[in-house]
């Protein structure tokens, strides 16, 4: 099979096609959750040593490998960062390459993103003619929006120098090969919110007896949905979903239950936004159940922030991107509201995440779906993507 873009690729990268298809498979056959990475990081670890790359911490952060590889003269420093845990739920891709781990899979594409990044430092590690460093994150606990969190309280940007970072995440709704771009703001930040309404339980004949806590949850979650209808700016984009609700036993159709809890996420791109609809939820929810005889539980977690690409990053990565594989394959993209911890990284330093394509007629299944598998034709054009932004970055910086 002919490598995609392969008379556009970096030198070389075209050959590894096979390896990295070998390296992504054996991740997705093994998918590791949080922190836990054990073997995720020894695969990554193995495969930099054999590329001749020995500047390797493991210790900085529980699951995280950090590498660098030193271009030939001095210069700046930049970050490149993949992300490699898997989520909690079955795989059913249907390849041979399978998870093997019962309730845990790949399937938002982490394990194509650490396959770019080992690519990537292959090559960086081959070709050392540009200036200053490349520091490879390779993070765990995206899904769980504490692996950037944690690296950057260990002091990961100021023990390494990191000026810039820069990173990519799989992108289902882009062409194969298409790599998009998003100044400002990219991705949403992401809240989460948990509710237990106590009542009373009683016979469902005998309502008046007890204090039933599902219609005061619905009215809950009723006047929820006014705070971005009615109280949100209508230029601000906002989303609030109540995604779980539970009370009693489908089978005791005739009891009342004590407690209802639900749950549900909050997406904002503006901290002004965020801090108002986490005010309005905290006043909101306590007093719809105390005028309702009901007490209640409320637990609001703010998550991870908004990723806002760094403007003069952003687009010094959409020209050399372009320039390398044609102005057809780059493309300025909408927004998301799902979320991505890279927005701690970028609280710190400048930089910006780019989205890569694998969309064609087999890669056709959106993110978090249990038939998702990442495209490998893909691998070697994001390793010659990302493995260029950091030589063209740092020979940009290097000139200034």
């Amino acid at each position: 099979m002919a490598t995609l873009l392969a008379d556009r690729l970096l030198p070389g990268v075209a050959d590894w096609a096979d390896e990295l298809t070998e390296i992504r498979h054996d991740l997705h056959r093994h998918p590791e959750r949080g922190f836990d990475t054990e073997r995720t990081c020894s695969i990554i670890c193995k495969h930099l040593r054999d590329w001749g790359i020995t500047d390797i911490n493991t210790d900085l952060v529980k699951g995280a490998v950090i590498a660098v590889v030193e271009g030939n003269r001095p210069g700046h420093t930049i970050g490149v960062r993949a992300d490699m845990d898997c989520l909690p739920m079955n795989d059913h891709c249907g390849y041979e390459w399978t998870s093997q781990n019962e309730g845990f899979a790949h399937a938002c594409g982490h394990d194509g993103h650490t396959t770019w990044l080992l690519g990537t430092a292959r090559y960086l590690a081959a070709h050392r003619d540009f200036p200053g460093k490349v520091v490879l994150v390779f993070q765990p606990a995206e899904e769980i929006c504490g692996g950037a969190r944690a690296l950057v309280q260990a002091g990961l940007l100021e023990k390494y120098g990191i000026e810039e970072i820069y990173g990519g995440h799989t992108e289902p709704m882009l062409p194969k090969g298409t790599i998009g771009f998003k100044p400002g703001p990219l991705q949403a930040a992401s809240d989460s919110v948990y509710v237990t309404v106590k009542g009373k339980g009683t016979h469902g004949g005998r309502p008046h007896l007890g204090t039933d806590p599902i219609p005061v949850a619905a009215q809950i979650i009723t006047a929820l949905q006014t705070i971005v209808s009615r109280k949100v700016n209508p230029i601000d984009t906002a989303v609030l979903s109540i995604c779980s609700v539970n009370a009693g036993r489908y089978e005791a159709m005739n009891v009342v239950p004590a407690e209802c809890t639900m749950s549900g996420t909050i997406r904002t791109f503006l901290p002004a936004t965020r801090d108002q609809i986490e005010e309005t939820v905290k006043m909101m929810v306590p007093a719809i159940a105390q005028a309702n005889g009901c007490e209640v539980d409320l637990k609001y977690v703010r998550e991870c922030g908004s990723v806002i690409n760094s403007p003069e990053q952003t687009q010094a990565a959409y020209q050399v991107t372009g320039d390398l594989l044609g102005e057809d394959h780059v493309q300025i993209i909408d927004p998301f509201m799902s979320s991505e911890d890279f927005s701690e990284y970028l609280q710190k330093v400048p930089g910006c995440i780019i989205r890569v394509g694998i969309r064609d007629d087999k890669h056709t299944v959106s993110l978090h779906n249990p038939n998702f598998d990442f495209n490998d034709e893909v691998l070697p054009v994001a390793v010659s993507v990302v493995a260029n932004m950091a030589i063209k970055r740092l020979e940009t910086l290097a000139a200034r």
